[in-house]
């Protein structure tokens, strides 16, 4: 009886630890990939967000220029140029022995009614983004926008 109440204690130990330790290195992505018929045959505009100091949009629009699309980016409130979809993005950044992106949405949406066609989004931890540059998590966060293509 002993020891089976041992294994037990030991068995939830080695959970409990698996659990913590993967939401100390883990990082969770989510995704709605982009229909095929809106990839690549469209104009995206990026549109930058009011208190992004280090002008994510830029970065996001050279990325999938990269990719082989159209991308265009702008500051909100600037006129918005004739494009078939606008991309928006959620940025943040959490100190801890440095400022480091934590968490990346990139959401996109047709120009006309603003409803969300696909959206991708990277998360890491304070360890996993060691050594990631800004540009790895808006890759990871397209490469789940755009999944399938």
């Amino acid at each position: 009886m002993k020891r089976e109440f041992r294994w037990h204690v030991q068995l939830l130990a080695a959970i409990a630890m698996t659990w913590f330790v993967s939401g100390c290195v883990g990082g969770a992505t989510g995704q709605m990939a982009v229909p095929a018929d809106a990839y690549g045959r469209g104009t995206y505009f990026v549109e930058r967000q009011p208190k992004d100091e280090r002008d994510l949009a830029t970065l996001i629009a050279e990325r999938m220029r990269a990719r082989g699309l159209k991308a265009t980016a702008g500051g909100v409130g600037a006129e918005v140029p004739q494009v078939d979809y606008v991309v928006r993005y959620t940025d943040r950044w959490i100190w801890d022995m440095r400022m480091y992106l934590s968490d990346l949405r990139i959401e996109l949406r047709d120009a006309k009614d603003q409803s969300i066609v696909g959206y991708g989004q990277s998360a890491q931890s304070s360890l996993k983004a060691m050594g990631k540059t800004h540009q790895d998590v808006v890759d990871a966060a397209l490469d789940q926008l755009f999944r399938a293509h």
